[in-house]
């Protein structure tokens, strides 16, 4: 029997990871059972989950534990060799700080107890001999691929994986600049698979010696077919999508917003976050009265590739200080809506400049960015239309979910043969030996 242990964050609860709503469509095409396991989980985000394909799907929510839970098991991190190792690997590098070892005490921590409970759910619901072989396959490249490995101690005939994203993936991004056991990871886990080239770099320049065990596998949208076209110009339409959060400066957009006095223009941003009160503040005391805007909230995805269908915007915007690779761009080009976004993390592999779109430099001033919204609105027809039919040209080749995750899921399920990975400038085909 072919099993699928898959480690997430949140996910199918709350409103978490709403591109895996995509990606678990296609598991059950290659696996016979497959089991979910919800990470990080708090009270609230039991309250709602969402719906999954069919019964070979199985749950198991890891709620977050008081913190004197993580204090006792602490006291288990310090029989584990991993945490001399890497102190000494600290110690060497001079990076020792009482910030860092804190950071590593929690991840191994927080490792053994989710580990631990997920152990104890598979062997009350599950028979191990069910569990003959199959693929742990964690959704982040943080912590959780730890947990992974120690529960791959009761399952030695798994392979194990996980997929590298943006926050998890770049040690900068934290406040430490450290995440814990990076080399052990890479050491112990069979594939490390990044969904940018961007990412395969990064992993690859900093750990060069585990290469061969980086692979690309980009993540992709349904299609949705094209988006309504803009008819007039009188109204210029702009979209954005993102949570409201520091890292996503939506502040940049209303300040550029602020800059463009002479034409109509209505900005619609859908997404929540802890800023979105600020945000508004802002919007009331910078915009004129040419500038319509409106802030939706949180949307289903679903709802929102409808919004997306029907609605005739212009120009998606995306300002972020940092990006994995923004599947929110993927979606917009996915209907022929060009982008003007920051050159950050993957994000120029999505938009190639002056073609389907415009990349800013991550430091970009607001009159910038107010400045490609005019040339876009003064763009003549043909010139624009190019833009909107390179947007979803290039989606259809590069972020197209079902070619996507059926290259993808077909090497998971067959690992040991030839997968082909594709970037925008070559096709490998790689022979892995796992």
């Amino acid at each position: 029997m072919r099993n699928l242990i898959l480690l997430a964050n949140f996910f199918p609860y709350g409103n978490g990871e709403p591109y895996l709503e995509t990606e678990v469509k296609y598991y059950e095409q290659y696996f016979d059972r497959i089991y979910i396991c919800s990470l990080q989980l708090r009270k609230r985000d039991l309250q709602s989950r969402r719906e999954l394909p069919s019964d070979k799907f199985e749950v198991f929510p890891v709620e977050k534990a008081p913190n004197y839970v993580y204090l006792f098991n602490s006291l288990r991190v310090l029989g584990n060799a991993n945490l001399y190792k890497e102190l000494w690997k600290l110690g060497k590098e001079k990076r020792m700080s009482f910030q860092r070892v804190v950071r590593l005490f929690v991840y191994l921590s927080r490792s053994y107890y989710e580990a631990g409970k997920i152990k104890k759910w598979f062997k009350r619901k599950v028979t191990f001999d069910n569990l003959d072989c199959g693929v742990l396959y964690s959704y982040r490249f943080e912590y959780q691929p730890y947990v992974g490995l120690l529960i791959k101690q009761v399952l030695p005939n798994f392979k194990i994986v996980a997929r590298g994203h943006g926050f998890d993936l770049y040690e900068e991004r934290h406040q430490e600049h450290y995440i814990p056991l990076r080399e052990y990871l890479l050491e112990n886990l069979d594939k490390t698979i990044m969904i940018a080239q961007d990412g395969v770099n990064y992993l690859v320049e900093k750990y060069p010696v585990y290469k061969e065990k980086v692979i690309l596998s980009r993540l992709g949208t349904m299609d949705q077919g094209l988006a309504i076209l803009p008819q007039s110009m009188d109204e210029f339409r702009l979209v954005s999508c993102s949570t409201v959060s520091p890292i996503k400066r939506i502040h940049l957009i209303v300040e550029a917003l602020a800059q463009i006095k002479n034409i109509r223009v209505r900005w619609d941003h859908y997404g929540d976050g802890l800023l979105l009160s600020d945000i508004k503040c802002l919007a009331v005391k910078l915009l004129h009265g040419n500038i319509h805007w409106h802030f939706h909230g949180y949307v289903d995805n679903q709802t929102l590739m409808s919004i997306y269908q029907k609605k005739p915007y212009h120009l998606f915007l995306n300002v972020s200080s940092s990006e994995g690779v923004p599947v929110s761009i993927m979606e917009a080009m996915s209907f022929g809506i060009p982008c003007v976004a920051t050159d950050v993390g993957g994000t120029k592999e999505v938009i190639e400049n002056y073609k389907n779109g415009i990349l800013l430099s991550s430091d970009f001033k607001p009159k910038e960015l107010a400045g490609w919204i005019m040339l876009f609105f003064k763009m003549d027809e043909k010139e624009y239309l190019l833009y909107r039919n390179n947007a979803r040209t290039g989606w259809e080749e590069f972020y197209n979910a079902d070619k996507n995750y059926r290259i993808f899921w077909n090497f998971l399920n067959n690992m040991g043969l030839d997968v082909i990975c594709c970037n925008k400038k070559n096709t490998y085909t790689l022979k892995i030996f796992i």
